[in-house]
C-alpha cells in the first residue's frame, strides 16, 4: 500500500499538466456539431461520490493543485483483490437522448498475476435520486505501468478517451460509476454531455438545432420555397445530420442561391415550381415587380393564351407593301402586293381583301360582292367588274393577334389601291 500511495503522489503532477495542457488545446472537432455538458469534474471543489463497498479496499477522493490552476478532484482506487465500485450523485440528464463521455485515466498493476484488470465504467438510469443497481456498459482498458517506471516516463501511459458513447437514455436522470480490483487506478478528468445538430440547410430545407438521437425529424422551407416531397433528416449520435430524404424547390419567382431562393429581380422571372435560375424577359416585356412568375407585355404588345412565356410579345404587323392592280381584261384586274416589313413578331401573316364600288363620281363607297378573307399568298383576281364604276380595295395584313377580343385592340394595317373606270376600258 505504501508503494501504490508514493507512486500516485508522484504521478499527480505529471498526469494532471498533462490532462489540463490536452483540455485546453482545444484539438480540432472532429464532428460539425454543438456539445452540451451536463457534468464536468475539472469544473468541481469536491466530486462527494460514493463507494461501495464502504469498507476495505475502496475508492477515494483526493484534490490535487497544480500551479496556479484550482484544486481538481481526482478519483482513486488502491489496494487490488475485491471489486470497488463508486457512484456519482443522481444528475438530470437534461434534454440529453444518448449520453458521451470524456475520460482521462492511468493504472497500476503489480505483475505478480500477470492479469489486467479493466476499469468499467457503469450507468444507473432512474427517475429517482435514490436507485443504486448499475449495470457495466463500457470496459476501459489502458497499458499499465510498472510500480518501479520512471517519473519521465509515466505520462505516456496516460490514457485519454473522448467521447466514449454510454448508450441511450430516458429517464430523468442517472448516476455515473466506475468499477475496479486491481492493483490501482487513478481518473483524473471527467466530462458527460451530449451532442446538438447544428442549423443547417439541405435542398432548400430549414433543419433547426437538434438533439443528437431524436429520430428521424420533418422541418420546413426556407422563406420562397415550396415542398417537393416533406424533407425529413436525423440527427445522428455523433450531432452529425444524416442524408436527407425530400426536399424543397424554389417557387415562381425565386432561384436557388447560396441555400436560399431569392426573388428574382426586376426584368427576370421564373414560371414554375423548379430549380432553375431566373429567365430574363423576353422582347417587348417586363416585370413591375421583384418575384415575378411571368413578364407582362408593354404598350402595343401582347401575347396568346397558347403562347409559351419564353416566347417576346408580338403585334399586329404592318402594311403590305407596293400594292399594285393590272388590267386582266374588261372585268378582271389582278391585284398583287409584297409582305409587310414587320411582321409584329410573329411568323405567320395572311392577308385579308376588301373591294369597295363607287357608282357615281363623288358619291357613296358600298361593298362590291364577297369579300376575300385570309389569303396566304400575295395575289388576288377580282372580277365581274363594271367598266362605268370605280373601286377601291384594300388589302389588310393579319396575325393571330388580331384574333384577340381586347379592349382598345389595334386595327390591321391596311395598303389601298384605287381603280378607276379608265382603267377598266
Amino acid at each position: 500500500m505504501a508503494v501504490c500511495n508514493t507512486i500516485l503522489w508522484a504521478v499527480w503532477p505529471t498526469s494532471v499538466l498533462l490532462c489540463v495542457w490536452i483540455w485546453e488545446a482545444n484539438c480540432d472537432v472532429k464532428y460539425q456539431s454543438e456539445e452540451v455538458e451536463i457534468f464536468h469534474s475539472d469544473k468541481q471543489s469536491r466530486l462527494g461520490w460514493t463507494s461501495e463497498p464502504s469498507r476495505g479496499s475502496k475508492w477515494g477522493e483526493i484534490p490535487l493543485k497544480f500551479g496556479t490552476v484550482s484544486p481538481v478532484p481526482v478519483l482513486q482506487a488502491c489496494g487490488g483483490g475485491a471489486i470497488r465500485t463508486i457512484l456519482s450523485p443522481w444528475m438530470e440528464r437534461k434534454d440529453a437522448h444518448y449520453l458521451l463521455m470524456d475520460v482521462a485515466f492511468a493504472k497500476v498493476e503489480e505483475q505478480q498475476s500477470g492479469q489486467v484488470s479493466l476499469l468499467q465504467a457503469r450507468l444507473v438510469k432512474t427517475d429517482i435520486p435514490t436507485t443504486r443497481d448499475s449495470q457495466p456498459v463500457l470496459d476501459l482498458q489502458t497499458t499499465p505501468f510498472p510500480a518501479t517506471l520512471p517519473l519521465n516516463e509515466i505520462s505516456n501511459y496516460l490514457n485519454r478517451s473522448k467521447a466514449l458513447n454510454l448508450g441511450s437514455i430516458s429517464h430523468k436522470g442517472f448516476r455515473l460509476g466506475f468499477s475496479y480490483s486491481g492493483t490501482c487506478v487513478f481518473v483524473t478528468s471527467i466530462r458527460l454531455y451530449y451532442r446538438r445538430c447544428l442549423d443547417t440547410v439541405a435542398n432548400l430545407a430549414l433543419f433547426g438545432k437538434t438533439v443528437a438521437g431524436s429520430g428521424a425529424l420533418m422541418f420546413s422551407c426556407v422563406e420562397g420555397a415550396v415542398v417537393v416531397s416533406p424533407p425529413v433528416r436525423e440527427c445522428t449520435v455523433d450531432g452529425v445530420w444524416g442524408p436527407v430524404q425530400g426536399g424543397c424547390t424554389c417557387k415562381p419567382g425565386h432561384q436557388a442561391m447560396n441555400d436560399t431562393c431569392q426573388a428574382c429581380r426586376l426584368g427576370y422571372y421564373k414560371p414554375a415550381n423548379e430549380s432553375g435560375e431566373c429567365r430574363m424577359c423576353p422582347p417587348n416585356s417586363g416585370t413591375h415587380r421583384e418575384g415575378s412568375e411571368k413578364c407582362d407585355c408593354v404598350q402595343g404588345f401582347s401575347r396568346l393564351p397558347t403562347d409559351p412565356d419564353d416566347l417576346g410579345c408580338t403585334k399586329p404587323p404592318s402594311a403590305p407593301v407596293n400594292a399594285t392592280a393590272r388590267h386582266h381584261n374588261d372585268s378582271v384586274l389582278i391585284v398583287t402586293w409584297d409582305p409587310p416589313h414587320d411582321r409584329g413578331g410573329r411568323q405567320e401573316v395572311t392577308y385579308r381583301v376588301k373591294c369597295k364600288e363607287q357608282a357615281e363620281v363623288g358619291g357613296q363607297w358600298k361593298s362590291c360582292g364577297e369579300q376575300v378573307v385570309f389569303l396566304t399568298n400575295t395575289s388576288v383576281s377580282i372580277t365581274k367588274l363594271n367598266p362605268q364604276r370605280d373601286y377601291m380595295l384594300s388589302v389588310e395584313a393579319w396575325n393571330d393577334i388580331l384574333t384577340l377580343p381586347l379592349p382598345g385592340a389595334p386595327s390591321p394595317s391596311t395598303a389601298t389601291v384605287t381603280i378607276h373606270r379608265c382603267m377598266l376600258t
